[in-house]
């Protein structure tokens, strides 16, 4: 087996992992999609937005401009990006997308379409709707090259967190900067494997096929609107069952008088902006792709049961401490991704005076940790975690310490897990003082409740989770 996990000696799986686990032999048939990236409202996408949208509206601009040179060079930092291992390519990852003429071809194909004469084109994700030649390969590609930064910050997180060596890499070229809306020199620190860097790609900013397509877009909203337009105006379209009499105007038909051409669709576009609106609306509805089609027959029940056995056989006590936390860290993932995404381990607080377990980002769009992103009080944009392997009982210094995580550029929310409480009362009574006073809303979650809500997955009852933190919540707010 060639999979990330594997060659780096991971316990974990595609499940407890926040990141796409790339087969290092193959490429991984997935695109990173600007448009799932910037519709997000998190952190880490926020910055891969601005950096996304910076770059293309930096292009347009020097476009309209006549400025060629500048253009040029822009273009030419587009390289050929290997190391994601995504894409389609046959065998060994080789480059495919964006290379220097290709990139130089693109800007050309831009420059004529009617896409950016018109103006209708404003963002890299419509650029496969409109452009003839650009592909979901290109666009995926050349997000990548701008969004390399971001993603090496990434990756050498991630490797932090799983204990993953890395070392400074300068081969892959420069790094895109909003700021200063111009490619920079940098040195990145990766991991490495037979010789070639290695960049990890979040899992929600993936899809098997871009969340704009022109084929789609073309057959299932411009075809169906003009077939409609055609019904209604009682145009030459318009035929007639015989039995019924109802009038109806055929797919066929609407195609052989407006083919399939790119051009042509930023026309209907420019026309019928609220259609392209509709359609984008849709497609970011989607979310991300669930986990059993990121890994093939994947039985989640049968997982969740796996996790809670390995939770029953780890010991407790500071021995085992380190065990119990990448496992703890592992469930997490697993229960709550993409509500918590981008888990960081012991994140520097207060200049590194203070250090946590485990901090997630809050990206939730629904459910409880959105109500504790919203919520005045709670203003949860992350979450930290404590992970305590204890055998004896906990005391106020492990709840003061998570309560000094809390920030109002973090939020006030987290989670202590521990194995047991030998005096649930003391400790939710002290998690209510806190509360009570300001200073947060700590939930503790024992190894009981880890298992209940795994054992919710197993029983295809996902949805009882956000009960169970809700009444936990509840315990220490009433």
């Amino acid at each position: 087996m060639t999979r990330f996990s594997v060659v780096f000696g991971l316990s974990n799986t595609q499940a407890t992992l926040d990141f796409v686990d790339i087969d290092l032999a193959t490429d991984t048939p997935l695109y990173i999609d600007p448009y799932a990236i910037q519709i997000r409202d998190d952190e880490w996408s926020a910055k891969c937005g601005d950096a996304i949208r910076s770059f293309f509206t930096e292009v347009l601009n020097q476009l309209r401009l006549g400025n060629e040179g500048r253009v040029a060079h822009l273009m030419s930092r587009l390289g050929e990006p290997n190391e994601t291992y995504l894409g389609q390519s046959v065998g060994r990852p080789s480059g495919r997308g964006v290379g220097s003429d290709k990139a130089a071809r693109f800007a050309d194909a831009l420059r004529r379409s009617r896409a950016f004469q018109t103006g209708v084109i404003g963002d890299i994700s419509e650029a496969e709707l409109f452009i003839h030649g650009v592909g979901p390969d290109m666009i995926s590609d050349l997000t990548t090259n701008v969004l390399r930064g971001h993603l090496a910050q990434y990756t050498k997180e991630q490797c932090d967190l799983l204990g993953i060596p890395t070392r400074v890499v300068r081969s892959l070229g420069p790094t895109w900067s909003a700021e200063r809306a111009d490619w920079l020199a940098s040195e990145l620190e990766l991991p490495v494997h037979g010789g070639k860097p290695i960049l990890l790609v979040p899992k929600f900013s993936v899809r098997f096929k871009l969340s704009l397509d022109s084929q789609e877009f073309y057959n299932h909203y411009m075809v169906e609107f003009l077939k409609q337009e055609y019904l209604n105006s009682n145009s030459a379209l318009v035929q007639v069952f015989k039995g019924t009499g109802e009038r109806y105007v055929t797919k066929k038909a609407v195609k052989e008088r407006h083919p399939f051409v790119k051009d042509d669709l930023a026309r209907f576009v420019l026309d019928h902006p609220d259609v392209l609106e509709t359609y984008k609306r849709i497609k970011g509805a989607s979310g991300p792709i669930p986990p059993d089609m990121l890994e093939m027959f994947f039985d989640e029940g049968a997982f969740a049961e796996a996790l809670i056995d390995r939770l029953r056989a780890i010991p407790a006590g500071s021995a085992d401490a380190s065990t119990y936390h990448h496992h703890a860290m592992a469930i997490c993932t697993f229960l709550f991704h993409p509500q918590l995404i981008t888990p960081v381990k012991e994140a520097e607080l207060h200049e590194g005076r203070k250090r946590l377990d485990i901090r997630f980002t809050n990206a939730a769009e629904r459910g409880f940790f959105h109500a504790m992103m919203v919520s005045p009080q709670g203003r949860a944009l992350s979450i930290p975690v404590e992970c305590k392997n204890y055998v004896k009982e906990m005391r106020n210094p492990e709840l003061d310490q998570l309560a000094g995580r809390f920030s109002h550029h973090r939020g006030f929310v987290g989670f202590l897990l521990c194995r047991s409480m030998d005096n649930r009362e003391r400790i939710v009574a002290g998690c209510r003082d806190t509360a009570s006073d300001g200073r947060g809303f700590m939930i503790v979650l024992e190894d009981s409740d880890l298992i209940q809500m795994l054992n919710f997955v197993r029983n295809n009852a996902r949805w009882s989770i956000d009960e169970l933190l809700h009444a936990r919540f509840a315990e220490i707010t009433h």
